[in-house]
C-alpha cells in the first residue's frame, strides 16, 4: 500500500513539473532591441523616451493622537419613546462645535406639536491613537517615461 502511495505521489510530482515547464515556455520575453525596433523605429507606431521632473515622496504610517468631543443632549419638553431616549450623544473632532439641538416627531403621526426637543447640556473629551499616512523625504526627481506617438497601441511581433 505504501508503495502505491509513493508511486502516485511521484507521478503527480512529474506531471506538475511538466505543466510548469510548458507554462514557462509560453511566457514571452521582449528584449530591449526588439522593443526599440518595433516601437521606436516603427513609422506606424513609435514613440520616444522623455525626461520629466516629477514631485515624489516616500510614505509611512504613523500613529497620531486624535482628540474627540462627545456632545451630550437631553430630551426636554417631551417624553422618551421608541428610539428616542432621555439622553443622546454626537461625537465630533475636539476642534469642532457641537451641533445644535433638534426636535423629534410626536409619537402620534401627523400630530401638530413635536414629540420633544434635544438640547445641548455638556461635553466630554477623549483621545485615541489612529493610523495616518504621512509623506516624508519629498523631492523633485527626473524620471524617464515612454511617450507613444499618436497614443496607438503597437504590438510587438514575434516575441519569444
Amino acid at each position: 500500500m505504501k508503495n502505491i502511495l509513493k508511486i502516485a505521489a511521484f507521478s503527480t510530482l512529474l506531471l506538475g513539473t511538466a505543466q510548469a515547464a510548458s507554462t514557462q515556455e509560453q511566457i514571452k520575453v521582449i528584449d530591449y532591441n526588439t522593443f526599440y525596433d518595433t516601437q521606436v523605429n516603427n513609422v506606424d507606431c513609435g514613440g520616444y523616451w522623455d525626461e520629466r521632473r516629477v514631485w515624489v515622496c516616500d510614505y509611512r504610517t504613523e500613529l497620531v493622537d486624535v482628540s474627540y468631543k462627545t456632545c451630550h443632549y437631553k430630551l426636554i419638553a417631551g417624553e422618551p419613546y421608541g428610539p428616542y431616549t432621555l439622553w443622546q450623544t454626537k461625537t465630533v473632532l475636539a476642534s469642532q462645535s457641537c451641533p445644535g439641538g433638534w426636535t423629534i416627531p410626536h409619537p402620534i403621526p401627523n400630530y401638530q406639536v413635536p414629540g420633544g426637543t434635544y438640547v445641548h447640556q455638556h461635553d466630554t473629551f477623549s483621545t485615541q491613537q489612529e493610523e495616518r499616512r504621512v509623506a516624508y523625504n519629498c523631492r523633485w526627481e527626473t524620471r524617464s517615461v515612454w511617450i507613444p506617438r499618436g497614443g496607438s497601441y503597437c504590438p510587438v511581433p514575434n516575441a519569444k
